[in-house]
């Protein structure tokens, strides 16, 4: 019966590598497609990934985590703990492309080289980092759900030694490798907006100018440091998510309503202004989640002081992100429509 059970599993195994076989090479010999080859932007996704990894999870844990999704057997707990690793990967994945697509469409306008024209072509590229997150976000997934459905199938087996000994569960401290992935990541993100404008002979303006937005900045920092503030038990992270995901929202909303205002007034400065409020507002927001509300939620629930991650806070990490890409969408259409004089 035991053999049985190894070979479907090596069978099923052997269909996802054939599956992914086909769609790879479909993907990159495409005409339409053929430019997902390469670029800094799959290498930002892939360093940031393993960076935001060690916000949440130790160098063994992250280890486990990959023999686990091998197929190698473990305790509950630590299946449980590789399950919330692969979980919180595919998380990582596509909030990265999210936030790598904000960057590069900053770096787009920043450029004037090609006109309107050139300006559209890069702010189209652009928007390819979001489909490298949403590729690693699916394969990250994959071993997620085989371990849950694991745990769902394994029976509860009670242990001698707890029954006599009390639980000792694990404090959610900050550890080295939590500091090594904020200085990683940190690193990363900087060389990313840093790194064009020093190939650039004229830029428009400097990219930081305009994702570190004063105003929107104010807004987004202020008004989350105000509502945790309220709220309170921070140390779990979800005001922290919550209350980024709000003021996000209320910053980019407030800049389309300056761009409303621009378009009727057919002032280009304005215009500008509001783009700038709505990308910035966007981006810090984003940023906010993926340093704070998220890997503290992640230490929390993988030290045990709660049993799973909040269903709000699981459905900002994906909606969030969703709702800053058509933002995004918006925002180029609003930079490629001319605006007239008056």
């Amino acid at each position: 019966m035991t053999s049985q059970i190894n070979k479907k599993r090596i069978f099923l195994v052997l269909a996802r590598i054939l599956i992914v076989a086909i769609l790879v090479p479909a993907a990159i010999f495409s005409g339409k497609f053929g430019n997902l080859m390469g670029g800094y932007g799959l290498v930002f996704v892939l360093v940031g990934g393993m960076a935001m990894a060690l916000l949440s999870f130790s160098g063994p844990e992250i280890a486990a985590a990959f023999k686990h999704a091998a197929g190698v057997p473990g305790t509950r707990k630590e299946m449980r703990k590789s399950a919330l690793f692969w979980e919180a990967a595919a998380r990582n994945a596509w909030m990265l492309g999210i936030l790598g697509s904000i960057i590069n469409l900053v770096i787009a306008l920043s450029d004037s080289v090609g006109g309107i024209s050139g300006i559209a072509s890069r702010m189209a590229n652009s928007f390819v980092t979001t489909i490298y997150g949403m590729i690693l976000g699916v394969i990250c997934f994959v071993p997620a759900w085989k371990l849950i459905e694991e745990l769902h199938n394994q029976p509860l087996e009670e242990d001698p030694d707890t029954l006599e000994k009390p639980v000792q569960r694990e404090t959610a401290t900050l550890r080295f490798e939590n500091i090594i992935g904020y200085i990683v990541f940190i690193a990363i993100t900087s060389w990313t907006i840093i790194r064009p404008s020093l190939s650039m002979s004229s830029p428009q303006f400097q990219p930081w100018e305009w994702i570190i937005y004063w105003p929107a900045l104010l807004v987004v920092l202020g008004g989350t440091i105000a509502i945790v503030l309220f709220v309170g038990n921070a140390s779990t992270g979800r005001p922290f998510t919550l209350s980024f995901a709000l003021t996000g929202l209320i910053g980019s909303l407030m800049g389309f309503i300056q761009v409303l205002l621009a378009f009727s007034s057919k002032n280009i400065e304005n215009m500008a202004s509001a783009v700038t409020f709505i990308i910035s507002s966007c981006f810090i927001a984003l940023l906010g989640i993926m340093l704070v509300g998220a890997p503290l939620e992640d230490r929390i629930v993988k030290s045990e002081r709660t049993n799973k991650h909040s269903t709000l806070s699981r459905v900002i990490w994906y909606i969030f992100p969703l709702v800053t890409l058509i933002f995004l969408v918006m925002t180029f259409v609003l930079v490629i429509t001319p605006i007239k004089k008056g």
